[in-house]
């Protein structure tokens, strides 16, 4: 009998134990992964073409940029007319729309980095990844507007790239499950929408760039999205 109720509080003991430790890895665990980041590299710069405006302006000059050639994106308070990778040629084009009298000037808007803290910290590379895909196809949309511009792309070559960038942010959305993606695979869904939207009948270039900028403008602002 005493055999028995020793080997019951023994066992008991045991138990209690391994709970007791079981508790503790579970404790460090949920602790570390607190305490874990991870530092995402973007190095994202882009030159805005602006024109400035107000409440009780802004429709009005969308619609004269817009009329004029310009994307006409309107971002708080100025109107985006375009966007450039580099600096020089930024200034060229406003230099050149302020000698036929344009008011208009650059703005220089860049997100070196974002942190991923805690479970999301494990998603690093594939934020990054993400961002890379999408600054080339802000890239590939950049060149064909231009090239629609100058007259040295088609209209067949140039919804060709069109469609091509559209597949490739379609293509990040189907990879992009995990709930941690959900805001950014809504720019995501919202950019490729747009490219469908502009290849429905004659493609423009100001259009082309339009949805550059939305796709420009939802880079920069990837840090509010993770």
């Amino acid at each position: 009998m005493m055999q028995r109720y020793r080997l019951r509080v023994k066992g008991l003991i045991i138990s209690v134990l391994a709970f007791i430790a079981c508790l503790a890895i579970f404790l460090v665990l949920v602790f570390y992964t607190g305490r874990a980041r991870a530092d995402v590299t973007l190095d994202l710069k882009y030159y805005f073409l602006v024109r400035d405006c107000d409440d009780s302006t802004s429709a009005a000059v969308v619609g004269e940029v817009y009329s004029a050639g310009g994307a006409g994106y309107l971002d708080g308070e100025s109107v985006i007319l375009a966007c450039y990778d580099a600096k020089a040629d930024a200034r060229r084009v406003c230099s050149l729309m302020e000698q036929k009298g344009e008011t208009v000037h650059v703005t220089e808007r860049e997100l070196k980095s974002l942190t991923l803290r805690g479970d999301r910290a494990r998603y690093g590379e594939k934020v990054e990844e993400n961002a890379e895909t999408a600054k080339s196809v802000a890239r590939l949309l950049y060149d064909t507007a231009n090239g629609l511009e100058t007259g040295t792309l088609s209209q067949s070559l140039a919804k060709a790239n069109v469609k091509g960038a559209a597949d490739a942010l379609n293509g990040l959305i189907a990879r992009n499950t995990d709930e941690v993606f959900e805001a950014w695979n809504r720019t995501l869904y919202a950019v490729a929408a747009d490219l469908r939207d502009v290849t429905g009948g004659l493609l423009f270039a100001k259009d082309v760039r339009y949805v550059q900028i939305s796709l420009c403008c939802g880079l920069l602002a990837m840090d509010r999205c993770f």
